[in-house]
């Protein structure tokens, strides 16, 4: 049996999501920033956080030697794909008034996980996740009339993220250290983005001393979480922490609104058959772990 200290791992899964959650607020500080400007530099300024990190906790050689793994990196490209697609997905959402959308997606992505891992690894499936993956189903049909069309921000998001965290599944090394080489891996092509494409008004020539600041500021708040989230896993039971994650989607809602996107009823409706399969997933999750304790 493992030993958890849930008093540290409640701390940090907390801080994860709460960060999360208000994230959409800090990307809307930014302004009128280019996407792909403010998408780069966020992965310039994660880089060094994350290696800063990494330095601190003495990882820094489990980084290279990752690195140097050519099973590990046939993995990690992939993963850095698609959680660049993520993160630009995600970026666009925010700047244009799209966070329900997002908020949708995060609710329905460890569903989404689930029925990918049941197609992809045979993962066993009852009746009851049928039931709730129909309920989720019905959900997203019913948004196409509250987002007045089809929602591809949330279906992009959580396909995403299935895919992603399908490749990672299959990865042992340290969660900090794989996250750090995927966006490694992005600076290259961030940095040469700016050099050729955002050195005029578009981007470094638009840059005031608060913009420069908050641009930094975009590593710290993509870094910070990572952290946490690492610190919360190996302290917490996997079903707290399951529970935990849908905090982020639910402060989003209200980072929504406060932003000016209005919480309609057609919208009201969808989210109530989301809500519902969220609630019944993890009811069913609960049982099922109660039911292997017991054997």
């Amino acid at each position: 049996m493992p030993v958890y200290n849930y008093k540290k791992g409640l701390a940090a899964m907390l801080g994860c999501f709460l960060i999360w959650g208000f994230q959409p607020l800090y990307w809307y500080l930014c302004g009128d920033m280019d996407t792909f400007f403010l998408m780069a530099s966020r992965i310039i300024w994660a880089a060094v956080c994350c290696v800063l990190i990494l330095k601190v906790q003495g990882k820094l050689p489990q980084l290279w030697a990752a690195f140097r793994d050519k099973q590990v990196m046939k993995r990690e490209i992939p993963a850095a794909l698609f959680l660049f697609g993520d993160w630009v997905v995600y970026l666009w959402a925010v700047q244009n008034g799209r966070v329900l959308e997002c908020s949708l997606g995060y609710y329905i992505q460890p569903l989404v996980v689930f029925a990918f891992g049941a197609l992809v690894f045979k993962e066993k499936m009852s009746w009851r996740h049928f039931v709730i993956i129909a309920i989720v189903v019905v959900g997203i049909v019913l948004s196409t009339n509250g987002f007045g069309g089809v929602p591809y921000v949330t279906i992009s998001l959580a396909l995403m993220f299935a895919i992603y965290a399908a490749i990672k599944k299959s990865l042992t090394i340290d969660s900090i250290v794989s996250t750090t080489m995927e966006i490694i891996m992005m600076v290259p092509v961030a940095l040469l983005f700016i050099l050729f494409f955002r050195m005029g008004d578009n981007g470094m020539a638009s840059l005031t001393v608060v913009r420069q600041l908050l641009l930094m500021g975009s590593g710290v708040v993509t870094a910070v979480p990572m952290l946490f989230y690492a610190i919360g896993v190996r302290n917490l039971p996997l079903m707290t922490t399951g529970i935990c994650q849908y905090l982020s989607p639910t402060i989003a809602i209200f980072c929504g609104m406060i932003m000016g996107e209005s919480l309609t009823k057609e919208k009201l409706i969808s989210f109530f058959f989301i809500w519902a399969g969220v609630i019944l997933y993890t009811l069913n999750s609960v049982y099922e772990e109660k039911k292997r304790k017991a054997v």
